[in-house]
């Protein structure tokens, strides 16, 4: 019972939602977080190939949508309709060696006491996990204490990751800890996202990656970089960009030539994936102005169609091939 939720929820999560780092929810994130992801997930619903793969996915499985519709009945949360927001957070110190701080912060409407009560009642359920309460949080624990767990903050915000990252949500809930709006310098990183694209997010790198970077010589350069932030957005063309603030001025070029070389790198991979592949990744640069260095990709959407269907109509051929050669396998003659 436990997995069907974890699945139907990791389903929702997939095409559902609003656009994140809304205050509410930043007044929730622990101080230290360093990364974030946002994914706009309204947007991608309202994509008309998305609304095909949910409808079709739920044809091709009746049972899957037998198990969705009666879980829908039973707790009272349709995760399609009922999910607002969600954060994925987490924090380098996990590089560092210690507990590592990572989690999902999510929003909706929830009827807590109607969905624990479906835990509970559920035989299935009561072999993966337990269901306990913590500092008068109705929580939703696995049997393996290392895949983490689940909280119900109120019936507006549940937080599920590492027991560490969501201990650090309920101290912040409880008043007992800082949020991130306390960390005046990834703050002003967040603020520099746009927060009404698809996919975007923000991290500082932690001093552990910058040290074995530097140690490194094909990514010494790599250890003068502080944060990043970026977007990825398909309203119309297709483009992504990514930005990385170097700390002194007199560094940018040693991290664009150190840049560069990867982005060569990359576009060879991509030549050998294909055509189509190394026509969309080659039209992938980088710029740098002052302390900011900028990779950009803007894809036509017309290219990005015409890309779309060489990459479909070569697909089909090797499927078509492939069964060619199964044919004719099978009808070879025996010795």
């Amino acid at each position: 019972m436990f997995k069907k939720i974890m699945l139907t929820a990791a389903l929702a999560v997939a095409v559902t939602g609003q656009a994140l780092f809304a205050a509410d929810m930043t007044k929730m994130i622990p101080e230290d977080t360093d990364f974030l992801l946002q994914i706009n997930v309204s947007k991608i619903l309202t994509m008309p190939e998305v609304q095909k793969q949910i409808t079709d996915e739920f044809e091709k499985s009746p049972e899957q949508k037998k198990t969705y519709e009666e879980l829908k009945a039973k707790s009272g949360f349709d995760p399609l309709k009922d999910l607002t927001n969600v954060v994925l957070f987490s924090s380098g110190k996990a590089i560092e060696g210690k507990d590592a701080l990572g989690g999902a912060l999510i929003e909706g409407k929830f009827d807590v006491e109607k969905i624990v009560k479906v835990i509970k009642e559920d035989e299935n359920a009561k072999k993966d996990v337990d269901v306990s309460v913590v500092d008068g949080f109705n929580c939703v624990v696995p049997k393996n204490s290392k895949d983490g767990y689940g909280m119900f903050l109120d019936n507006q915000y549940v937080v599920v990751g590492s027991q560490a990252g969501v201990d650090a949500v309920k101290a912040v809930k409880m008043g007992k800890a800082k949020t991130i709006e306390t960390n005046k310098n990834f703050l002003a990183i967040i603020n520099k996202i746009d927060s009404k694209a698809t996919v975007s997010g923000a991290g500082i790198l932690p001093q552990a990656f910058k040290d074995k970077c530097a140690q490194n010589p094909n990514a010494a350069a790599l250890a003068n970089i502080n944060t990043f932030y970026f977007d990825f957005n398909n309203d119309n063309n297709l483009v992504f960009n990514l930005n990385a603030e170097v700390d002194k001025k007199e560094n940018v070029n040693n991290v664009m030539t150190q840049v560069n070389g990867y982005l060569a790198m990359i576009k060879m991979f991509a030549g050998q994936a294909g055509p189509e592949i190394a026509e969309a990744v080659n039209m992938l640069t980088a710029t740098n102005t002052e302390t900011t260095i900028k990779l950009s990709l803007d894809i036509p959407a017309a290219k990005v169609a015409e890309i779309k269907a060489k990459i479909q109509e070569r697909a089909k051929q090797l499927q078509e091939q492939q069964k060619g050669g199964a044919a004719g396998d099978a009808n070879a003659p025996r010795e």
